[in-house]
């Protein structure tokens, strides 16, 4: 049996009597631990005035047995709670105004304790092309000991994942609905592998279902993570935006892969760039500022190009535009840096960008380490 002595039964009461998607500070902003705000009272928890009527109610009239039952069901599972008191709790997460109260942990806790964290999220139905993409940058991230955060999600959320581990590092998969609930089956595989090489989190209670707005109240704790959010493959109408937006509350970076121009499907990631998000071509676009910061040693990722240069250009197909033909023409059979396309071409920096974006997606070139590109495999 459960002791009601046990801080992580008041924690989870108060997570439950707050509310996902609350605020856990507030109630710490007057008592230390959630035990003493527990034993302090009614007239106490009004007498502060940080609550709402409706959270005010729930800590009236509920006792510490469903959080009793909650506690017991995270042990038989060897689930984790972490709470604000905990050694575990990230530390980048204290920094958001809605941080949540407790995370339920499938894993490892103490990879949340890593600043090196970047979010990458994206379409769930992903052209192969950004599947690949994804999986070259994470991997990449994984290799210079960067945690790679996203949603457990199908497409790029897979992707991201995978890449991290088949890279050797750590990933964090932040769920919509309570671990362990009947959710996205095809993917049980994938929470194995990611608790096994980092940690599967929720805020909400073990075996419960998503509901409307659990994804986009979820999305608040994957960018709150992170230091930064790469979007990858992102519509118009895109959920991963949601979380872009999130990021710029937070006062986080703000990432973007650029694609096809004229395809809806990349619509929302070309919106971001337009609007001053960072477009990323290989992985030390995201981690340049971060190095002298946290420690990244980012030679590693020039021993891992995303992929080796052609040995001979192929012949540029009539279909080109001018400005398609004008920045190919640069190229010869060793990599090219932007600042040299820039001068060759005579193009703006945004219209070589796009220029070079187009010529990437009809596999002419490719980007490499260090705003270089070369001539596609």
């Amino acid at each position: 049996m459960i002791s009601k002595k046990d801080e992580r039964v008041y924690s989870v009461w108060l997570s439950r009597c707050l509310g996902a998607g609350a605020n856990g500070f507030d109630a710490f902003s007057f008592f230390p631990s959630a035990r003493e705000f527990y034993e302090a009272g009614a007239a106490a928890w009004y007498g502060s005035g940080l609550f709402r009527p409706a959270q005010l109610h729930r800590m009236e009239q509920r006792d510490l047995t469903e959080a009793e039952a909650i506690v017991r069901q995270c042990d038989e599972n060897s689930w984790h709670i972490v709470d604000l008191n905990s050694e575990y709790y990230p530390i980048n997460l204290k920094e958001i105004s809605d941080a949540p109260g407790v995370l339920y942990v499938w894993g490892d806790p103490t990879c949340l304790k890593e600043e090196r964290m970047i979010a990458v999220v994206g379409a769930r139905d992903a052209t192969r092309y950004s599947v690949e993409v994804t999986h070259r940058l994470t991997a990449d991230f994984a290799r210079v000991g960067v945690t790679v955060v996203s949603g457990g999600a199908l497409g790029i959320d897979t992707a991201a994942h995978r890449g991290a581990i088949e890279g050797g590092g750590v990933t964090v998969a932040v769920m919509g609905c309570g671990l362990g609930a009947a959710y996205l089956s095809e993917n049980e595989g994938l929470r194995r592998d990611v608790a096994a090489n980092g940690a599967v989190i929720s805020e909400f209670v073990p075996f419960s279902k998503p509901f409307h707005g659990s994804f986009p109240q979820r999305n608040r704790i994957i960018s709150g993570l992170s230091k930064g959010t790469l979007v990858i493959e992102a519509g118009e109408n895109s959920g991963s935006l949601g979380t872009a937006a999130c990021a710029y509350r937070q006062n986080r970076d703000v990432f973007a892969v650029p694609g096809d121009v004229i395809s809806s499907a990349f619509t929302g990631s070309n919106v971001l760039i337009a609007n001053g998000a960072k477009p990323v071509f290989c992985a030390e676009d995201v981690l340049y500022d971060y190095a002298y910061l946290y420690g990244i040693d980012l030679s590693a990722l020039h021993s891992e190009p995303l992929r080796k240069p052609a040995k001979h250009k192929p012949l540029a197909p009539e279909t080109l535009s001018e400005e398609q033909r004008k920045v190919y023409a640069c190229f010869d059979c060793e990599p090219v840096s932007f600042d040299a396309l820039a001068a060759q071409s005579g193009l703006s920096a945004p219209l070589l960008t796009q220029t070079l974006t187009e010529l990437q997606i009809l596999g002419l070139i490719q980007p490499l380490p260090g705003k270089r590109f070369a001539v596609a495999d």
